[in-house]
């Protein structure tokens, strides 16, 4: 069995990104206008480079939710992410199951929030649990792994994920 599941997603920062990076190349255009002639080169300068880095930048950032899949092999699952991915063997998966979730706004460990890709821990029902989602709450399948942790989850359609506990 193998299978791509795709998570459901909230949303894509690309709009924002691209708001943002046309802003900072309009404010400093503007900026260059106001200073004297002998400064505007570097002014102008220091636009290209924006304009490349930035650029860059927020493509790469803007990139992030598509990175994020599901990805069924037989008895492995791999959570494929903009930072790697993650592999769970089934063996080390206790239960399955179907939750509603409200990712908090705050957590205090490192996470990583922006539309459409959300990697974070935090409890629910009880349990340290690292959720590898697209969308900040909604309905989801919670792994509970046999080490006391679990791992959030948030296919489109849930049911392959649900049957791969009784398949293997």
């Amino acid at each position: 069995m193998r299978a791509r599941l795709e998570p459901k997603r909230d949303g894509n920062p690309k709009a924002l990104l691209f708001a943002l990076y046309l802003a900072s190349l309009l404010a400093l255009g503007f900026f260059a206008t106001t200073v004297e002639a002998s400064e505007r080169p570097f002014l102008l300068a220091l636009a290209a480079a924006n304009a490349l880095f930035m650029g860059a930048f927020f493509l790469w950032l803007g990139g992030f939710p598509e990175k994020l899949f599901y990805a069924l092999e037989g008895s492995f699952l791999r959570v494929h992410h903009p930072f790697g991915e993650r592999g769970v063997h089934r063996s080390e998966v206790a239960s399955i199951r179907l939750v509603s979730y409200a990712l908090p706004f705050l957590a205090p460990s490192p996470n990583t929030q922006m539309p459409g890709y959300y990697r974070l821990n935090f409890r629910l029902e009880g349990l340290p649990v690292e959720a590898l989602v697209g969308a900040r709450r909604g309905e989801g399948v919670l792994l509970v792994l046999k080490d006391g942790t679990g791992l959030l989850l948030n296919p489109e359609d849930p049911k392959p994920l649900l049957s791969w506990e009784e398949t293997v």
